[in-house]
Formats: C-alpha cells, structure tokens, sequence
C-alpha cells in the first residue's frame, strides 16, 4: 500500500465525520425563528398594550380626585348605617322577642336545639372600614399585587397560542419534515422547541412585568394624596413583590410549555385555536360550575393559576355534614390551596410535555 495513502497523522473516521449542531445551538436556532414569526411581533405588542391598559386603569382609580369621591360616599354609607342602627336599637326588645320565638318553633319543628337564629347579634351592625371598601393610599407594591393576577391570565393565554401556533404551523407548513432530514434526531429537536418556547415565554413575561412595575410605581408617584385627604395605608402583602413576579413569571413559561407541547400533539393552528376556546367554555365556564355542585373547581386550571399566583383561591362548592344524625347540605366557601396549584401546574405541564415527546418520537411527520 502507497505511504501516501496513509499518514501517522490520520484520525479515526468517527473523530473525522462533524459531530452535527449542539442542542444550545438547536435552541437558539429555534429562538431566531420564533423571533422572526409576525405572530410573536403582534404578540409583544399585545403584551405592551394590555400592560398599558391596566397601568392606565390604576391610575384612573387611584388618582385624588377618584379617591375623594370615594371616600365622599363612604361617609354617607357610615351615616346611613349609622341611622339604621339607631333604628334597630329603638326597637330591639321587639325584635329580639320575635327572633326568639321564630328560633323555638324551629327548634321544636327539626327537633334540634342546636339551630341558631343568632338573636344576640341583633342590632351589631358592622361598619365596614375603608380598607375594606378599597379606599386607601396608592402604593406602588399594593398597585402591583392587585395588577399581577390579571397580567398571568393574560400573559398566559397570548403566549400559550404564540408557542402552540409557532410549533404546529411547521407541521402545517410542511417545513418540519424538511427540518429532520437534516436533524433526524426527533427527541433533540422535539426538547430544543420546548426548551425555545420556556426561553420566549419567560422574556415576553419579563417584558411584561418590568413595564407593569415601573407603571405601578409611576402611578404611585403621580396620584400621591395630599394632606387634606387622611388615607389609611393598605394591608400589608403576604409576600414581596418579587416572589409574586416570579411566580407570574412561572404560569406564562408553563402556558409557553403548554401551547408548544399542545401544538406537537394537535399539528395545526386552527385545531389548538378550537381546543383552547372549547375548553374553556365547555369546562371552565360551564361543567365546573353546572355539575356536582361546584366540586370539580380543584381540578380545573384557571383555579389551580389563581391559588398558584395568590397563594390560595376561595370558591363555593356544596358540602354535606351530618348534625345530629342527619345530613345537612349547603354551599360553604372552600379553598384550593397554594400547594395544591403548584402540584397541579407541575404535573399537568410534566405530563403534557413528555407525552408529546413520545408522540413526536413515533408519529410520522409529512
């Protein structure tokens, strides 16, 4: 064999042969192409748009003029239930007497002395403060904490549609089988368009709530009462307002996880659209409600947003406990709880994701 031929210099043909594109560059070629789509421009000014509407709106009902109305009102409200207790405290021993006795023939025809017509309470009208009523000094964390809520709903769902349409108008399009002829590694390709859809999410989010903060705080600064109106300051936070931004943070990057694995799993724009909006309106807004009593709210997701992003979410729901050896049913206010969202929002973002890798990973692509 010719010398030429073979070298001491050579190298095996597997370190000879390019190793292909890394999954970090599989990532930020699938953020160029996000960031290129109209849908993804319209998007982020939607986000913009809307963030600027609320700020606007805080601002109308925090400004001193808005606020001196309010507070006008609310003294008329203290005078008139101030008169309407002077009335029931005239007329108290009658009162208490016909109470008590609509108690007893109750009592006598349930056959339980337990019932309680709270007779004692009559004539204890509670004023209501005017923390209570929304009337105090516009703070730019209170403005914030009562603006973040509406910005995850909204955030959320703008951006579930730009990930799922981004991922499911390849399939459309016809261009994702072209794109695995040169990567036919399904599971890298699948990961690396989640992994963009996660990073996209959390900019736009980021983007939204930088603007919503210093809205918040600018608000603050405008609509600062003067002296001659004695605001109370609000209740204070549960949380900062940091840990509430990050929690925002994480809703929209899971609606981004969401849309994207939705888009693998449906394969075309108009079909996620019909998904989500029938979703919505035949689970959210109709079965919750319309069956077994209201008892199916933990296990819908608008619900689950709101406990993960307030850190709890109240509802009503029939319950039944037994009193004396009968059953008793009623509506009473119950809670999802912080811990139960986040769960929820975990598992449900975990098992959507995986199984629409394993779809992608058998499933033909045309």
């Amino acid at each position: 064999m010719s010398p030429t031929l073979i070298t001491t210099d050579s190298q095996a043909k597997s370190e000879v042969l390019p190793k292909g594109t890394s999954f970090p560059g599989l990532v930020a070629v699938e953020l160029r192409r996000l960031w290129w789509r109209r849908l993804t421009k319209a998007v982020l000014v939607g986000v913009v748009a809307v963030t600027g509407l609320m700020v606007y709106n805080a601002y109308n009902a925090s400004n001193p003029e808005t606020l001196a109305q309010r507070l006008d009102e609310y003294q008329v409200m203290r005078a008139d239930m101030e008169q309407q207790r002077k009335e029931i405290e005239s007329n108290l021993p009658q009162l208490t007497a016909e109470c008590r006795e609509a108690e007893a023939a109750e009592r006598e025809r349930m056959g339980d002395d337990s019932i309680d017509f709270g007779c004692e309470s009559i004539g204890q009208v509670q004023m209501p403060t005017m923390e209570e009523m929304g009337i105090s000094l516009p703070l730019a964390d209170t403005i914030t904490a009562g603006l973040a809520p509406y910005a995850a709903s909204v955030y959320g769902f703008l951006v579930l549609l730009l990930m799922g349409s981004f991922v499911a108008a390849e399939f459309s399009t016809g261009s994702l089988g072209n794109w695995l002829t040169f990567k036919p590694q399904r599971v890298r390709v699948a990961l690396s368009k989640l992994c963009a859809a996660g990073i996209g999410s959390a900019l736009l989010a980021a983007v939204g709530l930088v603007l919503l903060v210093f809205g918040a705080r600018m608000v603050a600064t405008v609509n600062r009462p003067g002296s001659d109106l004695e605001l109370p300051a609000p209740p204070p936070l549960d949380d900062s307002v940091p840990e509430l931004v990050l929690r925002v943070v994480a809703v929209v990057v899971a609606a981004g996880l969401l849309g994207a694995a939705l888009g693998i799993l449906v394969r075309h724009t108009a079909g996620l659209v019909a998904l989500l909006l029938g979703y919505l309106v035949a689970i959210e807004f109709m079965a919750v409600n319309a069956f077994l009593g209201g008892r199916l709210t933990p296990w819908a997701l608008t619900p689950n947003v709101d406990a993960f992003v307030n850190k709890g979410h109240e509802y009503m729901a029939e319950s039944c406990t037994t009193v004396a050896g009968e059953l008793s049913c009623g509506y009473r206010s119950q809670v999802v709880s912080y811990t139960h969202g986040w769960v929820y929002l975990l598992v449900l973002v975990a098992t959507v994701t995986a199984g629409a890798v394993l779809v992608f990973r058998r499933r033909d692509v045309t």
